[in-house]
């Protein structure tokens, strides 16, 4: 019996938890690409955004901490430099190894792109 609690105690351990984080980027007014574009543009500038989030247990959330988030922020820094695209898009998601993550789940998203204005539109 004995065996057999730590056999699935092992298991219950050892099998991790497979997440997929995406984003929904709906913004008429600012276009985001994970490429360059095809025409004229003038670069506003470099912007990097990093959400950070706590989950306990895995469960209780603390601070979301999302992709969605960092998206938001991004588009939002875009049009305070009077951009109207942002390319060169790229993301990274951080979460906690396994020891920690069972009690303290930290996650976030780093997101980073050059917020350029379109010459052509």
């Amino acid at each position: 019996m004995l065996r057999l609690c730590l056999l699935t105690g092992l298991i219950l351990v050892c099998c991790g938890c497979r997440t997929v984080s995406t984003a929904v980027i709906d913004d008429k007014n600012v276009f985001v690409t994970t490429g360059d574009l095809q025409g004229t543009y003038k670069p506003k500038g470099l912007n990097e955004i990093r959400e950070t989030g706590l989950m306990i247990f895995g469960f209780i959330p603390v601070a979301t901490g999302s992709l969605q988030e960092a998206c938001d922020k991004m588009i939002a820094e875009a049009r305070k430099l009077d951009a109207n695209a942002v390319i060169n898009l790229e993301y990274k998601i951080h979460k906690s190894s396994f020891p920690i993550s069972f009690f303290w789940w930290k996650r976030g998203a780093t997101v980073k792109g050059t917020a350029v204005k379109i010459l052509d539109r």
